[in-house]
């Protein structure tokens, strides 16, 4: 196996365009993805908190 940190202190690599592009299309898509499931789902904390500031009153 090769030591990662020996590589620290060299210089950046270009990475191809291909790649770059396809790496920056997933992260699109992940974040959309975490976006939707946000909007769609319950957030428990907030739930939580108004029911606990109802019961105050």
């Amino acid at each position: 196996m090769d030591n990662p940190f020996k590589y620290i202190d060299k210089p950046l690599k270009d990475v191809p365009e291909e790649l770059k592009s396809k790496v920056m299309t997933d992260v699109a898509i992940a974040k959309l993805l975490m976006e939707l499931t946000k909007l769609f789902s319950i957030d428990m904390a907030k739930v939580i908190e108004r029911t606990i500031k109802k019961r105050k009153k």
